[in-house]
């Protein structure tokens, strides 16, 4: 029964990661044909562009990675994830606990607070990285410099948290919460992170995709949507601000670190217990982690994601 139910579970497995391998190939062959669209415009109305300028407003263009972001929706619709349509439907219906104004707010600076924690552990790898020879500092460039414009807003605050929480949150994360709460979350937010494709992003994307789980479960998908273009939102009004005045960003900057860290210690302080408890109800049951990682798509589709990962980092 044991072995049965272990096959079983690969299957389930195999599947998933025949999916988000679908997907990923989606995103990347729509965003690579958007981008040679472009590049053609720019070819006749701007010709006198050199190539690092070329360069520069592919890479700003967020309308193409909005195309992308889109596109990798639909194979998870569409390739088994659901078992009926109607059910993406019922993903946004969903609603365990009310959403309240003071929820999204202690959540967002939840969220600030992850992030804070996270580059405080990218500060030893970084300079574990340097004593190799190597930096993150074009990661984070990367990062920085693709922000700013405003098919960039409209991707990073609106289409991104829909496409992105939708993808992990309502498709991986349901499809795996028959296993656990807790391994559907960690597994959603371990994928979410390595999605980025970025060292700098993947602490905090893996620690701030796991609240965007609890969100989605506890509360709903909508909720955790929002949470995420709120501090999306954040994020791109912080470069916008410093680009206008240095000062003044780094003030608000400070004040939103404070912020962020105090409420996190504060909920950590108060709702130890009750993380704990939440954590010891909602494990897994054995065999299911081994389940996973031994299946042969999931392990096809985490070697890509890590190795996209690492490509990030750079010679000094």
């Amino acid at each position: 029964m044991g072995q049965a139910r272990g096959e079983s579970k690969r299957e389930v497995f195999s599947r998933l990661g025949w999916v988000l391998i679908v997907s990923q190939l989606v995103m990347l062959g729509v965003v690579w044909g958007a981008e040679q669209v472009y590049r053609m415009y720019l070819g006749v109305w701007q010709p006198e562009l050199d190539y690092v300028s070329l360069l520069r407003l592919l890479r700003s263009n967020g309308w193409t990675l909005a195309l992308g972001a889109l596109a990798s929706v639909l194979p998870c619709c569409l390739l088994g994830l659901t078992p009926k349509v109607g059910q993406l439907t019922g993903y946004f219906t969903r609603v365990r606990k009310k959403t309240t104004p003071t929820v999204v707010v202690v959540c967002l600076f939840l969220v600030m607070g992850l992030q804070n924690i996270a580059t405080l552990l990218t500060l030893p790898l970084e300079a574990a990285a340097n004593a190799w020879g190597w930096s993150f500092v074009d990661a984070y460039a990367s990062v920085v410099s693709n922000a700013g414009t405003m098919s960039m807003v409209v991707y990073t605050v609106l289409v991104a948290p829909i496409c992105e929480e939708l993808v992990y949150r309502g498709f991986v994360m349901r499809y795996l919460e028959q296993y656990g709460k807790m391994f559907a979350m960690i597994v959603a937010s371990l994928l979410f992170g390595l999605m980025h494709g970025n060292i700098i992003q993947l602490p905090s994307a893996l620690l701030c995709g796991i609240l965007f789980g609890y969100v989605a479960l506890e509360y709903s998908l909508p909720a955790s949507m929002l949470v995420h273009a709120l501090n999306n939102l954040t994020a791109e009004g912080m470069t916008w601000l410093q680009a206008s005045d240095e000062v003044t960003a780094a003030t608000v900057n400070q004040a939103i670190i404070s912020f962020g860290l105090v409420a996190f210690l504060l909920y950590v302080t108060q709702w130890w217990q009750s993380i704990g408890g939440y954590i010891r109800a909602h494990r897994t049951e054995k065999g299911t982690i081994w389940a996973f990682v031994s299946s042969l798509p999931i392990l096809l589709l985490m070697a890509y994601l890590v190795v996209l990962t690492a490509l990030s980092i750079k010679p000094i």
